[in-house]
C-alpha cells in the first residue's frame, strides 16, 4: 500500500512546531487506529495470526515495562510524540509487532531523562541516542538489544529528515550483531542445532498420543501436532486451516492428497502435497479435528446467521421466548446442567455482573435478554471472522471449540464456541511452567532418562526441514515445502553436520566420481608484457567478452561470474569472436526471459525475480552493442559499462566519451 502519511517540514519552522505538526498529522491518521485511540495510552494493534490474544501498544516508561506494568505512561511531551512517532513509521514501514519500537522509545525517552534534557524530543543528539542504546543492552540480552538499537537508528533517520533534530552525519548505533550458531563445527553450534530438534523420546511420544488420544483436549493437540509432521509449518497456519483442507489430486497430481494451507511471512495460501507415507496420519487427522470441533462448528454457524440471538440447544430450546430465567435454567442454557445453580450464580453475580430480581416463587431470575446480551459477548472479538485472519471465518474453519473445552476443570459451555490459539496447543506440550500438565505426561511419555518430555512447536518445522536438507531437496524446494518467500530463510533450519554436508561429495569420491573426468584446457589469450601494461591494467583476466579488472587476490568475484552485468568488465572493439559471442548472449537471454515471464504468468514461485534479472541482462547487452555498431567508435577503443548502464568509451589517444541517456548524443569530457 502506498504511504498515507506524507509530512512537509517546514525550514522556517523552528523544530518544536515542526514536532507540533507532525504529532497533529498522526493524531487523526487511520494507521493503527490513531484516530480514535490516539488519547489513551495503551492502543490495540490487531491480532497476531493464530493467536486471540490482541496485540497492545503500551506507552510506558522502560522502568514499568521491565516490572511488566502499564503504569506509568511516557511523560509529555515525549509521549505524543512517541505515539505519533510509531504511527508514522508504521505507516512508512510497517511490521507485525510493535514491541521492538515501542522499546526503542521507551530508552530513547530514558536517555533524555538521565541526561537532564527536559524530556524534549528536539533534545535528542548522538549522546542521547547512545545512552539509549546503553540503556537496551543493559535490559535484555544482546540479540534483543540489536533489534532495539536498529529501532533506534530508524527512529533518529525519521527525526532528522523531517527536521526535528540536526545530525552532521547519520547517526550509526554502531552494535555488532551478535554472533549466530549457524556454523557448523562449533560445540556451541552442535548444541544449539540440537536444542532446535524434538528429541527421539518425543516423536515417539506424539505417534503414542496421536493413536491413544481419547478426550477432546487431548485429540485436538496430537491431530494439531500430526498435522505439523505432514510438512513444515507454522503452527499459526494449522490453526487457520479450512474445514475443506483436504485436496484430492488430479491430473499429474492424480493419486495425491494435498493440504490447503494458508501462508504467512508473506508466502501466499498454496496447496502442499503430502509424502505418500503421510497421507494416512492426514486423512485421520482431519477427521478427527473434524469430529472434536464439530459442536463449536454448529454454534459458528447458528451465530453468523444469528449473530444477536443466542444458541438453545435441543434440551433447552423451551427456554426461547421466556422473559425471565432462574439459576438453574441459567445452567441448563450455559452447560445443560441444571444442577449447577452455584456456578450459574457465580456467572451472573461476578463474571457478568447481572442485576436480578425476585420472583413470584421467592428465587431470584435474571431477565432473559440480560442472560442473551452476555453471553454474545462472549463471542470472539474479531467475529464472525477469525483472529489473525480477515479472510477467514469462524464457521469455515477447523480451530473452532466450545468454550472451556480445553479446560480439565471447569465446565464446558454448550451456547458458545472460542477460537483456538497457540497457547491453548502449546500449554500442553509441557514447555511452559505452571501450565498444568502436558499431554506427555497424561499418557505416561518421558525421556529415555526418565526426565519429562518438552516441545516447543516450531521444532517439529525444524526436523522436517532438516529431514529436508538430508534428503537432498534444493533450497528452492525447501523453501517451496516450507512455505518461504525468501530462500535465504532455509539456513536457520539446516541442522545438517559438516560430516553430515560433506558426505555425498566424500561418497562420490570414494566410488570413482572424478575417475571418467577430461581435463578441459580452457582457450587463452595471451599478450605481450609490455602490451598489458600498456593498458594500464594492474590485475586482470580474460571473459567471454574482454577483460576483467578484478583482483583476485583481495577478494573474491563478487559477481559470481554474471560478467555482463559487472562495471569491472572492459570490453575492446574490434575481437569479432568476443562480440560473436556477445551477440549469443543476446539471444539465450531473449529466450529466457520470454521464459519467464511466461512463469510469472502462471504465478510461478520465484518468477519476478528471473524476469527482473534477465530484463536487467538483456539491457546491458543492447547497450554494449549499441556502441560496438557505432562507426564513431574507433577500432581498439575500451567500452566500459557503469552501473546505470552509461558507457565510458577510452582510446589511447583520446578523451573518455560519455552518452547523455536521453538524447543519445556524444559529448567530450
Amino acid at each position: 500500500m502506498s504511504a498515507v502519511l506524507h509530512f512537509v517540514p517546514r525550514a522556517e519552522l523552528d523544530p518544536s512546531t515542526n514536532v507540533e505538526a507532525f504529532v497533529k498529522l498522526c493524531r487523526v491518521s487511520e494507521v493503527l487506529s490513531a484516530n480514535t485511540q490516539f488519547e489513551q495510552n495503551i492502543w490495540d494493534a490487531g491480532h497476531f495470526k493464530g493467536q486471540n490474544k490482541a496485540h497492545r501498544v503500551v506507552f510506558s516508561t522502560l522502568e514499568a515495562a521491565a516490572k511488566s506494568e502499564p503504569e506509568p505512561s511516557l511523560p509529555a511531551p515525549f509521549l505524543d510524540f512517541a505515539k505519533a512517532m510509531i504511527v508514522f513509521l508504521q505507516d512508512k514501514r510497517p511490521v507485525e509487532s510493535q514491541a521492538p519500537r515501542i522499546a526503542a522509545l521507551r530508552c530513547l525517552e530514558a536517555a533524555l531523562r538521565q541526561l537532564n534534557k527536559a524530556l524534549r524530543p528536539t533534545a535528542v543528539n548522538p549522546e542521547v541516542l547512545d545512552a539509549a542504546v546503553e540503556l537496551a543492552k543493559a535490559q535484555v540480552s544482546a540479540s534483543v538489544a540489536y533489534r532495539w538499537a536498529g529501532q533506534l537508528q530508524d527512529i533518529a533517520k525519521a527525526m532528522h529528515a523531517n527536521r526535528f533534530i540536526t545530525l552532521r552525519q547519520p547517526w550509526n548505533h554502531g552494535q555488532k550483531k551478535p554472533s549466530e550458531s549457524g556454523t557448523r563445527i562449533s560445540k556451541e553450534a552442535l548444541q544449539a542445532r540440537h536444542d532446535k530438534l524434538p528429541s527421539k523420546a518425543v516423536l515417539r511420544a506424539l505417534a503414542g498420543t496421536f493413536t491413544q488420544a481419547t478426550e477432546a483436549p487431548d485429540v485436538l493437540v496430537s491431530s494439531i501436532s500430526a498435522l505439523m509432521i505432514c510438512a513444515p509449518e507454522r503452527i499459526n497456519e494449522v490453526l487457520r486451516l479450512r474445514r475443506n483442507c483436504l485436496v484430492e489430486g488430479e491430473g499429474e497430481f492424480q493419486g495425491k492428497l494435498g493440504l490447503r494451507w494458508p501462508g504467512s511471512k508473506g508466502f501466499e495460501n498454496t496447496t502442499k502435497w503430502l509424502p505418500s507415507e503421510m497421507v494416512p496420519v492426514a486423512r485421520k487427522a482431519v477427521a478427527n479435528l473434524l469430529q472434536v470441533t464439530a459442536q463449536a462448528h454448529e454454534l459458528a454457524c447458528w451465530y453468523t446467521k444469528n449473530p444477536d440471538t443466542v444458541y438453545l440447544h435441543e434440551g433447552a430450546k423451551h427456554l426461547r421466548g421466556k422473559s425471565d430465567l432462574s439459576l438453574a435454567e441459567i445452567a441448563l442454557l450455559l452447560w445443560d446442567d441444571e444442577a449447577n445453580k452455584q456456578s450459574a450464580k457465580t456467572w451472573v453475580n461476578v463474571t457478568q455482573k447481572l442485576t436480578g430480581f425476585k420472583g413470584a416463587d421467592g428465587q431470584v431470575r435474571y431477565r432473559f435478554p440480560d442472560v442473551e446480551r452476555a453471553v454474545l459477548g462472549m463471542l470472539p472479538s474479531t467475529f464472525p471472522f477469525m483472529p489473525g485472519d480477515p479472510d477467514l471465518l469462524c464457521k469455515d474453519a477447523i480451530a473452532v471449540i466450545p468454550v472451556n473445552a480445553m479446560h480439565s476443570i471447569k465446565r464446558t459451555y454448550v451456547c458458545m464456541f472460542k477460537t483456538v490459539d497457540y497457547q491453548s496447543i502449546t500449554d500442553h506440550y509441557g514447555a511452559r511452567n505452571g501450565r498444568g500438565t502436558s499431554i506427555f505426561e497424561r499418557y505416561g511419555y518421558t525421556e529415555d532418562d526418565g526426565s519429562p518430555l518438552e516441545l516447543r512447536s516450531h521444532a517439529l518445522r525444524h526436523y522436517l526441514n532438516m529431514l529436508a536438507h538430508t534428503g537432498g531437496l534444493s533450497s528452492a524446494e525447501i523453501a517451496l515445502f516450507s512455505g518461504r518467500k525468501d530462500l535465504k530463510q532455509n539456513r536457520a533450519y539446516d541442522h545438517m553436520t559438516s560430516d553430515e554436508v560433506q558426505a555425498p561429495i566424500s561418497d562420490a569420491l570414494r566410488n570413482g566420481f572424478t575417475s571418467d573426468l577430461v581435463t578441459v584446457q580452457p582457450e587463452r589469450n595471451l599478450i605481450e608484457r609490455p602490451e598489458f601494461r600498456g593498458l594500464g591494467i594492474p590485475a586482470a583476466h580474460t571473459t567471454e567478452f574482454g577483460w576483467c579488472q578484478h583482483d583476485f587476490a583481495s577478494e573474491p568475484c563478487q559477481m559470481f561470474a554474471d560478467c555482463i552485468n559487472c562495471e569491472e568488465q572492459e570490453c575492446i572493439k574490434g575481437e569479432a569472436q568476443k562480440e560473436s559471442n556477445l551477440r549469443n548472449l543476446k539471444e539465450e537471454t531473449e529466450f529466457l526471459r520470454s521464459k519467464a515471464r511466461h512463469a510469472l504468468g502462471e504465478e510461478a514461485y520465484g518468477a519476478d525475480t528471473w524476469v527482473a534479472h534477465q530484463v536487467k541482462t538483456l539491457e546491458r547487452i543492447n547497450a554494449l552493442l549499441e556502441i560496438l555498431q557505432d562507426p564513431n567508435v574507433s577500432v581498439g577503443a575500451r567500452i566500459r559499462l557503469d552501473l546505470t548502464n552509461a558507457p565510458i568509451i577510452t582510446n589511447d589517444d583520446a578523451h573518455p566519451i560519455k552518452f547523455i541517456r536521453r538524447s543519445r548524443q556524444k559529448t567530450l569530457v
